[in-house]
């Protein structure tokens, strides 16, 4: 992958691979690495995490078989073989041929981006990215290792997305969303280092996600949204119909959620996290109307999240148990935050406002 713009992110990076030579311990083939390359092979430590740009593309391609759409033979070919290439790799990272395994980790991130545009075209990738952006907002420190550096770290692959996007090549831009994908995937838990995350937390957060799909399909039927929508351009293979679209998104946010119920089933916990988070944000965007977020998007969002909070406010009483004290608190924190964002014109405020109405829809539900 090509030099990133800002070497602000490289020089943080080399602070960041620490732990990851702590686990390769003074290999000189690991350190004849430079920090760049050292930060995306540290993906390929984890199952989970260098799986992850993998399990994107598999949910998309379930998401799309649950509404009858065909399958797209060249994108299962692609994940097919994306699916091999990462396994080389990991073999590869085993056996310290980090060159090759850094080489396979590359080439397997470009399969699934060729799936990813095969079946969603640039608004795929534009998907992907804008995920990776709202994930910055809601970053806590029991959520992922170091938020500050993980968003140090996100923000400039973004950037290096964004600006690859611009340049046209889409697939290069699709790609660096994947390895932050990958990044932000190793940076929620991994088995046998210090941080990782618990039963409970993969508990909370899995619960907190069929809330928020709960959420989004009462908003979608309460509130009447126009089906005629017609300045919003399709891309490959998605039409612009708003309700087609919204389906997709609940299809997506519902995949999501099965395998964060899997996941915690099964005990991985960081994956059921990941996931949980991912079925969050896909009901988010089924709330979105495709082609931009609206003026009366952004008001719905505020008095959501404002009503909810008061509601589970009250539904927690006065006498809250350590977790409802903890989630209402982090409501809050979020909710202010959206607000605060919402008054700077940033229209990504929508994310924690979001997330504050997930979290307090659970704790109401969960009350009563």
């Amino acid at each position: 992958m090509k030099t990133v713009h800002d070497l602000r992110f490289w020089v943080l990076s080399a602070a960041l691979v620490v732990a990851a030579c702590d686990e390769a311990g003074t290999d000189p083939l690991f350190d004849d690495l430079t920090a760049e390359e050292q930060l995306e092979l540290s993906v390929l430590e984890d199952e989970g995490a260098f799986d992850a740009g993998l399990t994107f593309s598999d949910v998309v391609a379930d998401a799309d078989a649950t509404m009858g759409r065909e399958v797209d033979e060249e994108a299962r070919t692609h994940r097919l073989d994306a699916a091999t290439t990462f396994a080389e790799a990991r073999r590869a990272h085993l056996a310290r041929d980090y060159r090759r395994a850094l080489e396979l980790s590359r080439a397997a991130r470009r399969l699934v981006a060729r799936a990813l545009v095969a079946t969603g075209g640039e608004a795929a990738v534009e998907d992907l990215i804008e995920r990776l952006e709202d994930a910055l907002t809601t970053l806590d420190d029991e959520v992922v290792d170091d938020p500050e550096a993980t968003r140090a770290e996100l923000e400039d692959i973004i950037a290096e997305a964004r600006a690859a996007l611009e340049a046209g090549d889409t697939l290069l831009a699709a790609s660096w969303a994947l390895l932050g994908e990958q990044r932000l995937r190793l940076r929620r838990g991994r088995h046998l280092r210090a941080f990782d995350i618990g039963e409970d937390r993969a508990r909370f957060e899995v619960a907190v996600a069929g809330a928020s799909v709960a959420l989004a399909e009462r908003l979608i039927t309460d509130h009447e949204v126009p089906d005629d929508v017609t300045d919003v351009a399709p891309s490959d293979g998605v039409t612009a119909d708003v309700t087609e679209r919204r389906n997709r998104w609940l299809a997506l946010a519902k995949r999501w959620l099965a395998r964060a119920e899997t996941a915690l089933s099964n005990g991985s916990y960081a994956r059921a996290v990941h996931a949980a988070f991912h079925a969050q944000w896909s009901a988010l965007k089924a709330v979105v109307l495709p082609g931009g977020i609206t003026e009366a998007e952004v008001e719905l969002l505020v008095d959501v999240s404002g009503t909810l909070l008061d509601e589970a406010t009250a539904a927690v009483g006065d006498e809250p148990t350590e977790l409802q004290q903890r989630a209402l608190e982090r409501a809050g924190e979020l909710h202010a935050l959206g607000l605060s964002m919402i008054e700077e014109g940033r229209v990504r405020g929508i994310a924690p406002l979001w997330r504050s109405a997930s979290i307090s829809a659970w704790l109401v539900a969960s009350t009563s």
